[in-house]
């Protein structure tokens, strides 16, 4: 039986539908425009990759902030909801780990960058 936890290089499994949703921005990048339910507000956000963990399908969105002084990267999960594919926050028990596994596969797939600036 396989580890749900190995790192599995495969970046991409949703990229026709993030195609279907994402519009491509003057540089080339897949732009989305995420709309809180709540608020109503919208914020355009940049589609950096994809990756599968324990079965789920995650996406990971550089958004730019007012607030800060560059722009930080958020990750979602997607969801079926009504026969939709959705994007959904993740909850606080499992971003950490969410977060940490993509911080290892970034690592495994793409090396130290600080290895490198060494050299």
């Amino acid at each position: 039986m396989a580890d749900d936890n190995n790192i599995n290089p495969e970046i991409g499994p949703k990229d026709e539908l993030i195609d279907a949703i994402a519009q491509l921005d003057d540089e080339g990048d897949r732009v989305i425009e995420l709309k809180d339910e709540v608020t109503g507000e919208t914020t355009k956000a940049i589609v950096e990759s994809t990756f599968l963990f324990n079965g789920n399908t995650y996406v990971v969105l550089i958004v730019d902030s007012e607030d800060e002084e560059e722009a930080a990267y958020v990750i979602m999960r997607f969801i079926e909801k009504d026969g939709e594919t959705l994007l959904e926050n993740l909850v606080d028990n499992e971003e950490d780990v969410i977060y940490d596994y993509y911080d290892k596969l970034c690592d495994e797939l793409y090396g130290d960058d600080e290895e490198s600036e060494d050299e």
